[in-house]
């Protein structure tokens, strides 16, 4: 895994190939002193991320569709200036 990564391998990638979380690849790596690599969203990524959060997905909805992490979602929409509704929990 450590090998992959090094490689080019993205964490995404790695984790539907081994048929774990994320987290779980980014913990192995870690654990193995790898220094982790920022991975932002592509502009497609974006595009659709800023289109299924329009349509009234919350932003959790969005991340896990889309298979990324909530906060580097909820960054790349902020830049291209969708404005971000109140979070839904508090509603009852």
């Amino acid at each position: 895994m450590v090998r992959l990564y090094s490689s080019g391998a993205t964490s995404t990638a790695l984790a539907g190939d081994f048929k774990v979380a994320k987290s779980t690849i980014l913990r192995i790596l870690r654990e193995n002193g790898v220094v982790v690599r920022r991975q932002p969203l592509t502009a497609k990524q974006v595009k659709e991320a800023k289109r299924l959060y329009g349509s009234g997905f919350s932003l959790s909805e969005v991340a896990e569709q889309m298979k990324v992490n909530q906060e580097t979602m909820r960054v790349a929409i902020i830049k291209v200036g969708v404005e971000l509704r109140a979070p839904a929990g508090g509603r009852k």
